[in-house]
Parts: C-alpha cells; structure tokens; sequence
C-alpha cells in the first residue's frame, strides 16, 4: 500500500539521519581521544598509509593500550566508504575521514567530511 510505503521510507530516513548523528558523536569521541594521546605522547600516532579503524588495527590498539578510549567507535554500517579513516603521515596532526548518508547535519552534507585536530 502507499500508506506502508511512505510509511517505511519515513522509518529508512530516520534511522539515516541517527547514524549521521551517531557518526558525528563518534568522530568526536575518536578527536578527544587523540587529543590526550598528544599531551601524554607529544606525539598522534602515525600511520602513513591509512587505515580503517577496526579497533584491531594498530592505530586502535595504540589508543586502546595507551587507555585514551575504552573502546574504539566503529562507523554504524562498517563497510565500504562508510568507516573511520585514520592517516597522520607524521604525527604532528591526522585526518580523520568519513562518510554522512544525510545532509541532516548542519553546515555538512552528504558524503565525505575530514576532521583534523
């Protein structure tokens, strides 16, 4: 029925716009992180190609051991484009990349976004 069907894109739309925001609160999480890591460390970690953060790869075991995140936030979905990417050729800044489904978030539409320190 039409009913049902509007009905169900209403639902899809919701459940995107709550993992943009989820992603948001994520990559928030992922920069305080980083941030006690470089007054504790003097350094980011380097990681020079990127990675995924997996909570298995070495950048997430490094935040993890150094105890600056109890737990790696993993992106909602988890797959292709839609995962946490890590670089920091150096260890004097990072770029962390990843993807919103929505143009729900003020100032950012939908697609790729980069945060940096």
């Amino acid at each position: 029925s039409l009913v049902g069907s509007v009905i169900l894109v209403q639902i899809a739309e919701v459940r995107s716009k709550a993992r943009d925001a989820q992603r948001e609160r994520d990559i928030k999480t992922l920069q305080d992180a980083l941030a006690i890591y470089v007054v504790n460390n003097r350094t980011y970690p380097v990681s020079n190609p990127s990675v995924a953060l997996t909570g298995l790869d070495p950048v997430s075991q490094e935040l993890l051991n150094k105890e600056t995140l109890p737990k790696v936030p993993l992106d909602p979905f988890n797959y292709n484009n839609y995962r946490y990417i890590y670089a920091s050729v150096d260890g004097s800044t990072y770029l962390l990349t990843y993807y919103l489904e929505t143009n729900t978030i003020t100032g950012k539409p939908a697609g790729e976004h980069t945060a940096t320190p």
